[in-house]
């Protein structure tokens, strides 16, 4: 299994060498391209229609009717799926794909300008809105394990990756320590990063019936299927494990066990949701499980959360949202050591997770679920105790979130978007 990646990662780097020079002819093309200021171009991380800018773009079709939102994907069953919705949205290699990203001033994306497209960003205004308050230390604050390499400023670096080293015109940020990370990782000043939280947060705070008719207007049907099923359960888990850098099979480190697993969650009528990031690839087979549910990770959990009472989580920033709801989190750290040494961290991990409960391996996480144990504190006392989470993620910036950046835009250009 090694050698086959190793071998698509030549052949890839292969085609790269060949093409790329040719595309850079296509970006400085984009640089002297006219740009509509009423055109808003979208688009996510491998094609998928999930996160920040699903969020805001949903929210200017709603209410923008004079800005132009339109979707860009590299997956065809995303735009087509879009367009089933009465959303404008194309495939980033057709004509119509291309003429848009070519003629749109505004580019919002949840990674990197290859969310869109790397090579008709130029002359555009980029907003990342990136995917997360980090925990562990990201782009050019990156100096050990294998994204060192991606993001050490060598010339092989700048070839292979050039998406990577696009700078942004502006970042999202939720707090005032947030923008000075993002300063660092992003190498951009701290005036460029926004204050303004996160679009994809304004769900978790919508009463349960206003999520339900947005899973009905503008999810997949699955989706709609699984918050019915849900309903039959006393308490709902969801394991949300961050994306190891080196691919490893970090499930069977944790040795979860999941028939044991499965048996004690369905003797307590109780479901786990196992939730995995984009990029980990991992063979897990669930049959005959019927209390644990492994949910699509191409599929957009945020509307799902609001319906589960239990984050499982490690070291992702999904902590800082889920927290939003009030509602618990387990920290299962099996590995934590071995993750440290690879992965830098920004804070000292052991203070963040002291506020919550910790399971530091298998038997302990089985154990929480078997005690039922809570937290004891509020919302307001366990903020109030817990300074890393109140600095980093104030509950107060994500209200209104999604007009804030749309005044800020449309102020910036003096668009009248209504």
């Amino acid at each position: 299994m090694k050698k086959v990646v190793i071998m698509r990662k030549i052949v890839k780097n292969f085609i790269k060498i060949f093409i790329y020079p040719i595309l850079r002819i296509l970006l400085l093309i984009s640089h002297i391209t006219p740009r509509n200021e009423n055109i808003w171009i979208f688009g996510s991380y491998g094609g998928s229609f999930n996160d920040n800018a699903k969020y805001l773009f949903l929210y200017i079709c709603e209410n923008y009717p004079k800005i132009k939102a339109i979707w860009i994907s590299s997956n065809r069953d995303t735009v087509r799926f879009l367009r089933n919705k009465n959303l404008s949205s194309y495939y980033r290699y057709s004509l119509k794909g291309f003429i848009y990203s070519l003629i749109g001033k505004l580019y919002f994306y949840n990674s990197y300008v290859s969310d869109i497209n790397t090579w008709t960003h130029g002359n555009t205004i980029k907003v990342n809105l990136w995917h997360g308050i980090p925990m562990k230390k990201i782009e050019f604050d990156i100096t050990r394990g294998p994204l060192s390499l991606v993001f050490n400023k060598s010339l092989i670096g700048k070839f292979f990756y050039p998406n990577h080293y696009v700078k942004p015109d502006y970042v999202l940020s939720t707090s005032k320590i947030v923008s000075k990370i993002f300063s660092s990782a992003f190498r951009v000043n701290e005036k460029q990063c926004l204050k303004f939280g996160y679009p994809r947060n304004e769900i978790l705070i919508f009463p349960k019936e206003k999520v339900t008719e947005f899973i009905k207007k503008y999810e997949p049907l699955s989706s709609l299927k699984l918050v019915n099923t849900l309903e039959k359960y006393k308490k709902v888990y969801v394991y949300m494990p961050t994306w190891r850098d080196d691919g490893s099979d970090f499930i069977r480190e944790s040795k979860i066990d999941f028939k044991i697993l499965n048996e004690v969650l369905a003797d307590k009528s109780y479901c786990l949701i196992l939730k995995f990031h984009n990029n980990t690839k991992l063979p897990i087979d669930l049959r005959g499980f019927k209390n644990i549910i492994l949910f699509d990770n191409k599929t957009d959990i945020y509307p799902i959360l609001p319906f589960t009472h239990v984050l499982i989580t490690d070291y992702s920033s999904i902590y800082f949202d889920y927290k939003l709801m009030n509602k618990e989190v387990i920290f299962f750290c099996f590995d934590k050591d071995k993750y440290i040494k690879s992965r830098e961290m920004y804070f000292d991990y052991d203070q963040i997770i002291k506020y919550e409960l910790v399971a530091e391996n298998f038997e302990d996480l089985l154990s929480l679920i078997k005690s039922d144990k809570e937290i004891k504190n509020n919302k307001e006392k366990l903020n109030f105790n817990n300074p890393f989470y109140y600095k980093l993620m104030n509950p107060k910036i994500n209200v209104n979130c999604n007009r804030k950046i749309v005044d800020f835009f449309t102020k910036t250009l003096e668009i009248n978007g209504n």
